[in-house]
């Protein structure tokens, strides 16, 4: 069992290199003959220079002639301009190729990865994966494609040692056993030394990323505010000292390692070289021989125990790399394994006349948590409903949307629209058929007209439809008085000029990216708890003129005043759903929604609101 599990260990290996071979033949094949040319020249300019430095040193010193040491020299001034020609070529086209690979891998990867169940994408164990994975991609921080590089490193080096071992098998076999069992001491001493290294590595990834958390929250303004208001720049300073402190003590045991490995590797070589300079040193007193033959041994002497020392070390790495590909594959590879393939998926039902979304028994709970956030939940949304979702914090409320938007599948249960298990749908059919503003809601750093189409009509989008959104936010005026009007660009991350919107501003911009959807379900998760109680009232009487009757909207608030137009509450307590009604239903009755809107109304009017049936207020 042992010896199978070492097997597939070191396929797993060459593995990741097969990965990355394919990566390339799939994006920019050209990249591969630019390695493989690359590899030739490298031989050529090797050997060729050292069989020509021969022939100059016998010409000058054993045969007395400035003839043809000067016709070898001319030879060899014309090699090496050739290949290093060449060579500087092959590198700058490789270059660029595999810039087109890199291009393409990342475009795929990131589509993969915003393809990923959302509730995964939240958990640490993602963000550590994710962390290890990009010591995969990067080769251990060398650069994307190295490992690649590496291998077709070792082809041209096999070459090499053969042609190395033909020159030295004139004068003794026994020169290239003595290099090889040298080397391979110090091929072993390189050896523990990467595999420590990786070790290190892989343990220190996780402090990597949390230390790049502490340089966001350092130098990105969106929490620049909070710093400085709050005046706790030393606190996050001592914080983020104490994470680079303990890579520091990674980096401590790396450089630890380093020096021990590095002397004893040292060493070795010395005695290698020692040995080679006596053998070859004796061998010219005891037989005769010619100074350039000499250099031509001793070069090849050194260049095989280089030869198998890259070749083994080589051949090490891309093996000790195993773990990093493995975490790279489940990334890589990473999905929903309860999801329905997109070509396996059904359609989405037509909802154009009739639409009731279903809850059934439906349950969740996150990964490794111990209680469900939300428990055995029924409940029917009609069309043209306008429903409001109350309840305290953690109650279960975004929950309930996250599971409605499918950025969670339920752990138990199902939600069905008309009738149909919305897992079988075809997610980006299903989204098409909602539009929403969560009270953590994000712009991005494009223009103001991007960040309300989403790239919907591309370069042409309808600017008649983007106008009507912004009239419904009522933010026309704020628009047409800024220098590039929609074409501004949000943030200024891309230009020194962009616009950076109030709260306000920036939430009225986010719920017009939603009217723009021509959505049949409307979502707003406290999207307007940045904006004054008068555009939120105009705000809503504007959504229910416009849609009641029409479009389903779906409302998660604390404001409870809001709500009371909504024909449809539902209250959550505790992760259940524990009430649903409209609001004179619901007040009619000691209901859990009547004590908290007491509660709101206190604060403005002279109400004392009831106990609840503990006591408590």
């Amino acid at each position: 069992m042992k010896e199978e599990k070492d097997s597939k260990s070191k396929l797993l290996a060459f593995e990741g290199v097969g990965f990355i071979f394919k990566v390339c033949w799939r994006y920019n094949r050209w990249y591969i003959f630019l390695l493989l040319f690359e590899q030739i020249v490298s031989i050529a300019a090797t050997f060729i220079p050292m069989i020509l430095s021969k022939n100059i040193l016998n010409a000058v010193f054993e045969e007395k002639s400035f003839e043809r040491g000067a016709y070898f020299l001319a030879l060899l001034v014309g090699a090496i301009l050739v290949t290093g020609f060449l060579q500087t070529v092959l590198q700058a086209k490789e270059l660029v190729a595999k810039t087109i690979v890199f291009k393409f891998f990342r475009l795929d990867l990131s589509e993969r990865i915003m393809s990923v169940r959302y509730e995964r994408t939240e958990t640490a164990d993602f963000l550590n994966l994710k962390s290890k994975a990009d010591e995969f991609i990067s080769t251990g921080g060398a650069g994307f494609g190295v490992m690649l590089e590496r291998a077709f490193g070792i082809t041209g080096t096999v070459i090499s040692m053969v042609l190395y071992a033909v020159i030295l098998s004139e004068i003794s076999t026994l020169l290239i056993v003595l290099t090889a069992v040298l080397t391979a001491v110090s091929i072993l001493i390189s050896y523990k030394l990467n595999h420590k290294t990786i070790e290190i590595n892989i343990e220190k990834a996780s402090q990597e990323r949390r230390a790049s958390y502490f340089t966001l929250l350092t130098q990105h303004f969106k929490y620049g505010k909070e710093i400085r208001s709050n005046d706790c720049s030393d606190w996050v300073s001592s914080r983020y000292e104490g994470q680079l402190n303990i890579l520091q003590r990674f980096y401590e045991r790396l450089a630890s390692y380093s020096i021990k490995y590095g002397l004893l590797t040292l060493l070795v070589s010395l005695v290698q070289r020692v040995v080679t300079y006596l053998y070859l040193i004796s061998r010219a007193f005891s037989v005769g021989m010619e100074v350039g033959n000499f250099m031509l041994y001793l070069s090849s002497v050194e260049g095989f125990a280089a030869g198998l020392g890259g070749l083994v070390g080589g051949i090490a790495q891309i093996y000790q790399y195993n773990e990093y590909y493995k975490a790279f594959k489940e990334y890589y590879y990473i999905s929903d394994e309860d999801a329905i393939p997109e070509d396996e998926a059904i359609p989405m039902p037509d909802v154009s006349g009739e639409m009731t979304i279903a809850f059934n028994d439906v349950s969740f709970h996150y990964p490794n948590a111990e209680y469900y956030a939300i428990s055995h939940v029924n409940c029917e949304i009609k069309k043209g409903d306008i429903v409001s979702i109350v309840g305290e914090n953690g109650a279960g409320k975004s929950t309930f949307i996250k599971l409605l938007l499918r950025l969670y599948e339920p752990t138990e249960g199902k939600i069905t629209i008309n009738g149909v298990d919305v897992s079988r749908i075809s997610r980006s059919e299903y989204a098409k058929h909602f539009a929403s503003v969560f009270q953590d809601y994000q712009l991005m750093a494009f223009s103001l007209r991007d960040n309300i189409t989403l790239g919907e009509g591309g370069d042409q989008p309808d600017e008649e439809r983007v106008d009507e959104a912004l009239r419904f936010v009522n933010i026309t005026d704020k628009v047409d008085s800024l220098e590039k009007g929609k074409d501004t660009m949000i943030y200024r991350d891309f230009d020194p000029n962009g616009y950076t919107p109030s709260g306000g501003e920036a939430q009225r911009l986010a719920m017009a990216r939603a009217v723009f959807r021509k959505s049949d379900v409307l979502i707003l998760d406290e999207p307007t708890a940045s904006l004054d109680p008068n555009i939120e009232y105009e705000l809503n009487q504007q959504i229910r003129k416009n849609f009641y009757g029409k479009k389903t909207v779906i409302n998660v608030s604390h404001r409870l005043q809001s709500v009371r137009s909504s024909n449809r509450i539902f209250v959550f307590r505790g992760g259940q759903l524990v009430e649903s009604g409209d609001h004179e239903s619901l007040f009619a009755r000691p209901t859990l929604y009547r004590r908290m809107f007491e509660r709101q109304a206190s604060a403005f009017m002279d109400i004392k609101p009831e106990e609840d049936q503990t006591g408590s207020k």
